[in-house]
Formats: C-alpha cells, structure tokens, sequence
C-alpha cells in the first residue's frame, strides 16, 4: 500500500457498519462521487467505494468546486488477504467496478475499475486489480481508450480469458471533426496476469465483424462529405479481419477527394512541442487522403 493511499484510509469508518448488497460475477455495479459511500459484495469479495477526502492532496475539481472529491477510494476485502485500498483517476466523473476471475485458472477473483472522464470523446481508463501471492497488483489496460466496456464482462474467444472491447482513441479527430471518424474496436486480454492487445490474434475476428458494414456504408455513402473518417474506420477494421487489401481497393473507389479531412504527422514527439504544437518544419504534408490514411494506418500498427 503506497503512503498516500494509507492516509487517505484514516478515519475511514469501520467496514461491518455498511450493510452491502450482491452484484453476480463479472458485473458492473456504476458509481458517482455524489453516491456517497457505496459497499457490495460479489464473487466472495467485499468491496467499498467513496470519495477520498479532500483534505488529502491531490485535490481534484471536485474538491474545489463541489462538495465531494469526485476521485474514489476504492477497499477491496478479500477472504485471506489483507485489505487492499487504491484511488481511481483523478480526471474522471463517474466509475463503475466488476469483480470477475480474469482466467480460468485464477484461485482468487480480481477487480476491474472502470473510470469514466467523459467529454465529446467518451475517454476511459480501464484499471485492473489482480490477486498475486498475499496481495493485490495493480495495472491499467493499455493504449488510449474510449467507449464504455459491457454491464457485464464476457470471455469472446472461448479460451477462458475475460476480454474486453472498446474504441481506438487514436482515430479520435485524426480525419475531422470528433464526429465524422468512428473509433474502431480495439480487443484486450489477460494473459497470465498481464494485460495484452489482442486485436491482431484470428480468435477475436467475430469481435469486429458488427462494425464491418456499418463503416463501409457510411464509407460508401457519397451524399456525406465527411466520410473519409468512416473509410480509416472501415480499411482498419478490415485490417483485423485479414481483409486490409480489399477494403483499400474499395477505399479508393468510394473516398472524398477534395483534399479535406487530411491526417498530418508530426515527425518529432509531443515531448519536444515545446507547449506550440508541432515545431515548424516537423510536420508532414500528405496531399490525398490515400497517403494521409496510409501512413496513419502504418503509424497505429494496422498495416506495415
């Protein structure tokens, strides 16, 4: 248990006072700041969710603006362990918390939290819990997430593993507005304990084939002028599903050639942006959004 998270315990009253209700297995049970203290039971794990108290730093907004930290603590009492106390993300709104086994094998159940920030783009981190010798681990699920994960969580590929299904930040105003560019589904794992893409393995093809054809209609769909963000959706998706090279030879019949909607790279990292954007001189200047979608495609491991 980190320092902070063991000050943010004191004073916390005692956990027999609370009278908690059962979630099933592998279901979401949705919390907000202003829900107070919240504490259930599932898959024989006892959980607690409140704000954390303000007067702890880091303070959030929520300790600056409204009457409530909107940062949780969450405590998880596991049979054999000793209580497990961990915060959420600071930049989010509203959580939700599921316990499930994450492998078939795994002796004990874990903690998946799912924090919601919210705003136009729906961003999500997906934090996991995971039982390892007398104490929880913690780690977060990778890349840059945006969606909402199921009520409740499901093993797709029938290997015994919970998967997790959620859109591809990257693609978020990348070609237009918000709006005009769906997120493709990225897939995630467990694999022995770790967290691991899985978008690129045949077992969880099925996974994309739902968005197939809605990407391509709107792809398709020459009354839009804002379609091209649909195309990247539609090619990547196909990508997936091993059919990269005939979506791009689609893409190209039915794209908006009028120069608008054109992914630009920057050839040096945020870190030296130096808080202007891209240095002058650093960026790229693809003219057709072929060239544009192919190096982005490259750049976020869809094609090579």
């Amino acid at each position: 248990m980190s320092v902070l998270v063991a000050a943010l315990s004191l004073g916390v009253p005692a956990a027999a006072k609370l009278r908690p209700g059962k979630v099933p297995l592998g279901t979401f049970r949705p919390w907000k700041p202003s829900d107070g203290r919240v504490a259930w039971r599932s898959g024989g794990i006892r959980i607690q969710i409140e704000p954390a108290p303000c007067a702890t730093p880091p303070q959030t907004e929520g300790c600056r603006f409204d009457p409530q930290n909107n940062q949780p603590l969450v405590t998880v009492h596991a049979p054999g362990l000793p209580i497990y106390r961990v915060l959420g993300d600071r930049q989010s709104s509203r959580y939700r918390v599921a316990v499930v086994r994450f492998e078939r094998g795994d002796a004990r159940p874990g903690v998946v939290i799912e924090n919601q920030s919210g705003g136009s783009s729906g961003d999500v981190r997906e934090q996991l819990l995971f039982p390892r010798g007398r104490r929880f681990r913690q780690t977060w699920l990778p890349g840059y997430l945006q969606g909402a994960l199921p009520d409740r969580l499901k093993d797709l590929s029938g290997d015994g593993r919970i998967d997790f299904v959620l859109g591809d930040g990257a693609f978020a105003y990348a070609f237009g507005c918000n709006a005009c560019t769906p997120r493709p589904a990225i897939v995630l794992t467990v694999r022995h304990g770790r967290p691991i893409d899985a978008s690129r393995l045949p077992d969880y093809a099925a996974a994309f084939r739902p968005d197939l054809p809605v990407f391509r209609k709107r792809c398709f769909d020459r009354a839009q002028r804002y379609r091209n963000g649909s195309c990247a959706a539609y090619v990547a998706t196909a990508a997936r599903m091993g059919l990269y090279a005939a979506a791009w030879r689609q893409m190209l019949r039915h794209y908006n050639r009028e120069g608008i909607d054109i992914w630009q790279d920057c050839t040096v990292p945020p870190a030296q942006w130096n808080g202007g954007g891209c240095p002058s001189g650093k960026q790229t200047h693809y003219a057709t959004f072929p060239q544009s979608l192919a190096a982005f495609l490259r750049k976020t491991g869809y094609s090579r």
